[in-house]
């Protein structure tokens, strides 16, 4: 199994390439003159409108249609609130040791995590997640160790705000000597 990730990105003369070996389902080693033939199931994957990008030129339509055999379609996780508690329990049981390490994700937590707009999708989750493991006190996830992308640039432009006031000081001082 090939997975293809973002193939809308692939350029024009490597997509001539690959359509070449799907259809004869062969490849040519670097520095040799037989081909040799390969048993390959491809997955390809995209956020694109892919027959826009036809449209457009940015992507054969041949290949398109040889790559096009099973479409799945995935849904954000944003729109998947139900999904949001199995998900997050995988993700944590990733990113610990045992079972028994996993901490419990209180109700605070999980009505934050379902109302997030999730913009990084599960990339973000994890994330957010291994931050909440790292903050949890006595086994527990409030939502206060919940932080998400969001409040993290919140927090560093009230950083900035507090630096640049920190910065106006001394010239007040020195106003009033």
């Amino acid at each position: 199994t090939l997975l293809l990730d973002e193939i809308s990105e692939m350029p024009m003369s490597l997509q001539a390439k690959l359509l070449r070996v799907l259809q004869e389902k062969a490849v040519t080693p670097i520095g040799s003159h037989a081909d040799v033939a390969v048993d390959v199931r491809v997955v390809a994957t995209t956020n694109r409108k892919m027959t826009d990008e036809i449209r457009q030129g940015n992507f054969r339509e041949d290949l398109y249609y040889r790559l096009n055999v099973f479409p799945l379609n995935t849904t954000n996780v944003a729109d998947r609130g139900d999904d949001i508690v199995p998900i997050v329990t995988f993700l944590l049981k990733r990113h610990t040791t045992s079972v028994a390490k996993i901490p419990w994700l209180d109700k605070s937590a999980i009505a934050k995590l379902r109302s997030y707009g999730w913009p990084g999708n599960v990339r973000e989750l994890e994330n957010v997640l291994q931050r909440a493991l790292v903050l949890s006190v006595d086994g527990k996830i409030t939502a206060a160790e919940i932080i998400t992308d969001d409040s993290i640039h919140l927090m560093a432009g009230q950083q900035l705000a507090m630096t640049d006031s920190v910065q106006d000081i001394p010239d007040v001082m020195a106003a009033h000597s």
